[in-house]
């Protein structure tokens, strides 16, 4: 299947990596700013390729690529619904944080509601880094690099672990962000090469892509069993919005920046190369459903269409961006983690008086744990049929509280530390329930209404529940008379999801806008650690064609355009 020229590209990227990772990462150990942030030196092409390799991994590759061939076209939509995110992160979120001097997503929060709600959401955070995507990303990788070059997966996922963490472990934020720019443009190309070939396998038959009804249509009926319309309405105003605007994972790049134009601009940058991701992440594997429809195992859609489309020769080069993408993923997750127990965890309980160096220490050894259990997690996402869905069970109703938590803190004056805490507590509390509820669904036991099965309608449910308690609990009320309103309110959600998801999109829909919309429009007094109006700009004077809202307004334009034909 491979040649030698395969593998001498294969291991010279892997070899490439290595070196920009140490000689971007060097001395960056004498300082927290230096390690944690990059000194704040990132331009806004480095931020934005780095981000756009950071979301795009293995999942994507194996699991998007095999949901895809599975369901067609409606599998886009985790690609180009991220633009409301993006917006949110653009507009609020990255100059009130850049503003406020933030260094983690936790420290945020104890700005606003205290130190309890820092730490509580640091554990969480790392958690999730550690249980989730750690185990995700590896089992992944392990599995598309067993089915590429014939390692046994369990090898695989540990030469990916040690060989990320080398230069990871080493360099710090500087070594993750320069070695995902490259390994960005390396996904793409990788990717685009893909989609070119498969295309001409077919004779560039757009039409044959499209056929077979639902396969052709980005929006799905409510009654669709795995991606109705009413659930991507969740994807893109919760989920999302929690994975893009509140995720130190993501947003430690634009942390980093030089100032707040480029961190800006970067988040762009990332918005316009979502655009074209579905040519990357998606189409090849509708392709190849037009090639060979009667794939067994549809997680092994990417492999199979390389095997099929791409030449042996130039195999290297797609193999390459395939681990180029998997190794962005882990050494940004083997530094967010290593952030935030060093910053949020130690630095606050008992190293407050440590040197830079100590700290600095703590950071490197707690990734390189991190990485460990994550690696030796990885064979427990083996209990879903579809990879890709393993993250958006656990994710989608965990995401949904901490989406109002953040929003409520940037926007509403009033907003509690009680009802921060107890969205957070409840955000922990759906990923036992998530898991529970899976293992006895394999022993075929239900105990939920049929609608509430699928995970992004359940994190509708919960989107809601969140925001009563946000505005009840900040309310100076007794307790009799909060639970008085937030027990009815629970069950009509719940009641209303069980019985009509439609109503419950629609109910998501119009609290998200009131609760966000309402405070933007009011918001023109600058309060410690909240948005105001004066962040849509910044002080800096750039000609036309580097205006901030000229592209995000185009963006906009071409994605309204795209959904308006693919609807």
């Amino acid at each position: 299947m491979y040649n030698a020229f395969d593998l001498v590209f294969f291991l010279g990227t892997l070899l490439a990596v290595l070196v920009i990772g140490f000689l971007s990462g060097r001395n960056q150990e004498q300082s927290v700013s230096g390690y944690f942030r990059g000194g704040n030196r990132l331009p806004w092409y480095a931020i934005g390729f780095s981000i756009v390799a950071a979301g795009i991994s293995s999942e994507q590759f194996v699991g998007e690529m095999g949901y895809a061939y599975k369901l067609g076209m409606p599998v886009v939509n985790w690609e180009w619904l991220i633009f409301p995110a993006l917006s949110v992160l653009l507009w609020i979120f990255v100059p009130l944080y850049i503003r406020n001097g933030i260094s983690t997503m936790p420290e945020y929060l104890e700005r606003r509601f205290g130190r309890s709600t820092r730490t509580l959401y640091a554990y969480l955070t790392v958690a999730s880094y550690v249980f989730v995507n750690f185990a995700l990303v590896f089992y992944t990788g392990g599995f598309a690099l067993e089915k590429i070059w014939g390692i046994e997966r369990i090898w695989a996922v540990w030469l990916l672990a040690v060989f990320t963490g080398l230069y990871t472990v080493y360099g710090g934020l500087s070594a993750v962000a320069w070695t995902s720019s490259l390994q960005c443009i390396l996904l793409m190309g990788g990717g685009l090469y893909v989609f070119f070939a498969g295309m001409s396998y077919i004779h560039w038959d757009f039409h044959a892509i499209f056929e077979g009804g639902q396969r052709a249509k980005l929006m799905m009926p409510a009654d669709h069993a795995e991606i109705p319309w009413t659930a991507l309405v969740i994807l893109a105003l919760s989920t999302n919005v929690w994975y893009y605007a509140t995720n130190q994972y993501i947003n430690q790049r634009c942390l980093a920046a030089r100032n707040e134009w480029h961190a800006k601009m970067g988040v762009l940058l990332t918005g316009g190369l979502q655009v074209i991701m579905p040519l990357v992440t998606c189409f090849p594997a509708m392709i190849y459903h037009v090639y060979n429809p009667h794939l067994k195992d549809f997680n092994a859609a990417y492999p199979e269409l390389v095997k099929a489309f791409v030449p042996t020769g130039l195999r290297g080069l797609v193999a390459a961006a395939i681990v180029g993408a998997i190794m962005s993923t882990i050494s940004g997750l083997v530094n967010s983690t290593s952030t935030l127990v060093t910053l949020d965890i130690i630095q606050p309980g008992f190293g407050s008086n440590w040197s830079e160096k100590k700290l600095v220490r703590i950071g490197r050894w707690s990734g390189a744990i991190a990485l460990l259990i994550g690696a030796a997690l990885a064979p427990i996402v083996m209990r879903w049929e579809s990879i890709y869905r393993y993250a958006q069970d656990i994710w989608a109703p965990m995401a949904a509280p901490v989406t109002v938590v953040f929003l409520a803190a940037a926007l509403w004056e009033s907003a509690h530390r009680r009802g921060a805490i107890a969205c957070i507590w409840l955000a922990i509390a759906t990923v036992p329930f998530i898991l529970v509820k899976s293992i006895l669904n394999d022993y075929g036991i239900r105990f939920l209404p049929a609608n509430l099965e699928n995970p992004l309608v359940m994190a509708g449910t919960v989107s809601l529940i969140s925001w009563a308690f946000m505005g009840v609990l900040s309310e100076p009320w007794p307790l009799a008379k909060r639970l008085a309103l937030l027990i009815p309110l629970g069950v009509v959600y719940i009641w209303t999801a069980a019985v009509s998801p439609v109503a419950m999109a629609f109910s998501v829909l119009i609290v998200f806008l009131s609760g966000i919309g309402i405070p933007l429009m009011a918001r023109s007094k600058a309060l410690d650690g909240m948005w105001d109006r004066s962040m849509l700009s910044t002080s800096d004077k750039v000609p036309w064609y580097a205006s901030l809202f000229f592209w995000w307004l185009l963006f906009v334009v071409t994605l309204i355009g795209l959904y308006i034909y693919f609807w």
